[in-house]
């Protein structure tokens, strides 16, 4: 079997859109198509849409959260490998804390332990991978009071004014941040994706990456393949990223995927020409050691 740990997916959002279970056949990730990986853990987030207010986006994280709670979900706060499939709840777009700091603690009472600060443009937060604004008093506060807490910091859809002022407050704090779901810019210029001045930052830190699978941010959405995939990964790798390239797929959060892969079943393929252009042992670094490795370390067992 093919082990997994994917660090960003929007199933769980998909999920309470459309008044769908896991053992639904639509989604990207299901009951059903995830057997294909023991053991699998999936980082799920919930989504702040953007189409909502702030606090329309905070009341619709409160009964997703209901929502995912009451379906045949296994889900945990720590990277357990004794059950398969294991989801640890994530919040995409902290804007729905809408200048009430002290909602972390009713994410992280919920089981939320990853934050990804922005999605895009400027919040109360700060600014989104498509602006130059950086973070505001409220986004240093968020960032100080997760890294108290044990939430990790998420920097996929900041922006790189963000991100700089993210690394350096993690640094003085001893906080390790993450990039749940970023390609490389060197390889697609797509300014959502991450500059190699990022990626190396990230490793100095302690930090682990995401390759997403957004065809968009694989080729600029040019019949992105699995050849497009390997790419990105193999520039981390040559940027000393061995030990902290990981999966950040975006299924259920993304409109197409690249040729070849339909759902999660597919990344099988993956694996398996990740093994002949690279090693075996690369490939279960990737898709699961690396990942795993570093949410042991940095998160606390049983909270």
């Amino acid at each position: 079997m093919v082990p997994l740990f994917d660090l960003h997916c929007d199933t769980l959002s998909t999920l309470f859109k459309f008044n769908f279970n896991f053992e639904n056949l639509l989604t990207h990730i299901s009951l059903e198509k995830s057997k294909a990986f023991q053991p699998y853990i999936q980082i799920g987030a919930i989504w702040s849409d953007f189409r909502q207010s702030n606090e329309e986006a905070f009341d619709s994280y409160k009964q997703n959260i209901q929502y995912i709670k009451q379906q045949n979900i296994a889900l945990s706060t720590y990277p357990s490998t004794l059950e398969s499939p294991t989801f640890i709840l994530s919040v995409e777009d902290a804007r729905l804390l809408n200048g009430h700091i002290d909602r972390l603690e009713r994410l992280f009472n919920d089981g939320v332990r990853v934050l990804t600060l922005n999605w895009r443009g400027i919040s109360c937060i700060g600014g989104g991978w498509d602006t130059d604004i950086g973070l505001t008093k409220l986004g240093y506060d968020v960032i100080r009071e997760c890294i108290k807490m044990g939430i990790i910091i998420d920097l996929s859809h900041s922006s790189v004014t963000v991100q700089n002022q993210a690394f350096k407050l993690c640094e003085n704090l001893g906080a390790k941040p993450i990039f749940s779901h970023s390609n490389s810019f060197s390889v697609c210029n797509h300014r959502r994706n991450l500059e190699d001045v990022a990626f190396k930052r990230i490793l100095s830190l302690g930090g682990i990456v995401g390759i997403s699978l957004c065809p968009e941010h694989l080729n600029n959405g040019k019949n992105a393949a699995i050849y497009d995939i390997i790419k990105h990964i193999e520039h981390y790798i040559s940027l000393g990223g061995e030990n902290s390239t990981c999966l950040g797929c975006d299924f259920d959060g993304v409109s197409s995927l690249p040729l070849g892969i339909n759902s999660i079943g597919d990344l099988t393929i993956l694996f398996s020409e990740l093994s002949k252009s690279f090693s075996k042992e690369i490939a279960e670094k990737i898709f699961f050691h690396n990942a795993y490795n570093f949410f042991n370390k940095n998160l606390t067992k049983g909270a």
